[in-house]
């Protein structure tokens, strides 16, 4: 791979610009738009649930007032009004935990009625590193010169502009629940998610596949190269699908955990023959992990050789350390600051804020660990 030219160079970061502008009027324009209540607060709330909600002492959505549950026929009028499931019930008392509306301004449902736009500003805004990120990435990548290491993401342009313009995508996509709580802006917030591990986790199965045919990375066709785009747009839209507004097949909880499972399992393959110096060393884990090279035909592990039979080592280790510990740091303020959660403070600087920012900085590293492969 050779430097971009110049004007090539400025033609895709104007690329990347345009995409982020594209996406972020998305964002405020169809999930993301105001919503007008077609009531006011007090022709919706009963007068109990509206002197609970209003008067003194102030409501405290973290330890709500046990009288004040939103009846069906509110639920079913909010829900009318295109409004994400969890406004009925975020900071409420029939709150079902962790299922709320990420903390800002609870409860959701009174801050529909306050006609502050975005109704989450904080978690709204915060997702613009991740953005920023895959922008950076992008100037880093089209303006430098290649590196001197061989794996997928130095020998061709392909797959880290894949990766850069993903990332860019990342920060509208997770803002438009966070705008103005709508159903389908809930829908696009978890599809950032299956967007970026949907990626980790078929690059990472690409990479191990590549391996076992001895394929190094700069014998890697254009087939291969489509393979790899139609798997991974494949698994955005089989994940989107099966979670449809009002139409889902299974919880987006469920498929976070089955995608990130994916990630882990392709890298680990990559990674098992190093670390099974030491796994196989513990009896419970050491047989299990022999059973598993003899099934899929890989040699005893020696320190030397990697199961994929990779004509490239797996290296930038520090980077992936770093980014998995960043996420997963991320990850524990994002269950901890759910509305009623230790972390939640609805008026203060919010957890699912600090998340957003620690991914993008997780996406970063993750970036670096795929640009340094080759490294021991």
């Amino acid at each position: 791979m050779t430097k971009m030219r110049t004007g090539a160079a400025i033609s895709w970061l104007v690329g990347g610009v345009v995409w982020f502008v594209l996406l972020m009027l998305l964002a405020f324009l169809v999930p993301g738009a105001k919503i007008t209540p077609k009531k006011t607060a007090k022709q919706f709330f009963t007068a109990t649930q509206y002197q609970i909600l209003y008067g003194h002492p102030e409501f405290d959505a973290q330890n709500p007032n046990p009288k004040f549950a939103l009846n069906p026929s509110q639920v079913s009028e909010l829900k009318s009004w295109d409004l994400n499931d969890c406004v009925a019930t975020d900071g409420t008392a029939n709150q079902a935990s962790p299922s709320a509306c990420f903390c800002e301004n609870a409860p959701a449902v009174k801050a529909v009625f306050d006609n502050d736009w975005p109704v989450q500003p904080w978690n709204t805004w915060s997702t613009l590193p991740l953005s920023l990120m895959g922008l950076l990435i992008l100037v880093f990548l089209v303006f430098s010169n290649p590196l001197a290491r061989a794996n997928l993401m130095t020998v061709t342009y392909f797959f880290a502009l894949c990766y850069a313009f993903m990332t860019i995508a990342l920060g509208p996509l997770s803002m438009m629940l966070h705008v103005g709580l709508r159903n389908w802006g809930g829908w696009f917030d978890s599809l950032s998610l299956y967007v970026w591990f949907g990626f980790v986790a078929c690059y990472g199965w690409f990479r191990f596949i590549l391996g076992r045919m001895g394929i190094a990375p700069d014998r890697c066709s254009i087939i291969a190269k489509v393979l790899f785009f139609v798997a991974w747009v494949g698994v955005i839209v089989i994940t989107a699908l099966l979670t449809l507004p009002d139409h889902s097949a299974i919880g987006a909880e469920l498929l976070y955990v089955i995608l990130g499972a994916a990630a882990l399992l392709g890298e680990f393959f990559l990674y098992l023959p190093r670390a099974a110096n030491w796994i196989l060393r513990i009896p419970v884990l050491g047989a299990p992990l022999r059973w598993l090279q003899r099934l899929i035909g890989a040699p005893d592990a020696t320190g030397t050789r990697w199961i994929s039979d990779a004509t490239w080592e797996i290296g930038g280790k520090a980077w992936f350390t770093i980014g998995g510990g960043t996420f997963l740091v991320a990850l524990i303020i994002w269950v901890l600051s759910f509305t009623k959660m230790p972390l939640c403070a609805p008026h203060s600087i919010q957890g699912h804020a600090i998340f957003h920012t620690l991914s993008a900085f997780a996406a970063g590293f993750l970036y670096k660990y795929y640009r340094h492969e080759g490294e021991a």
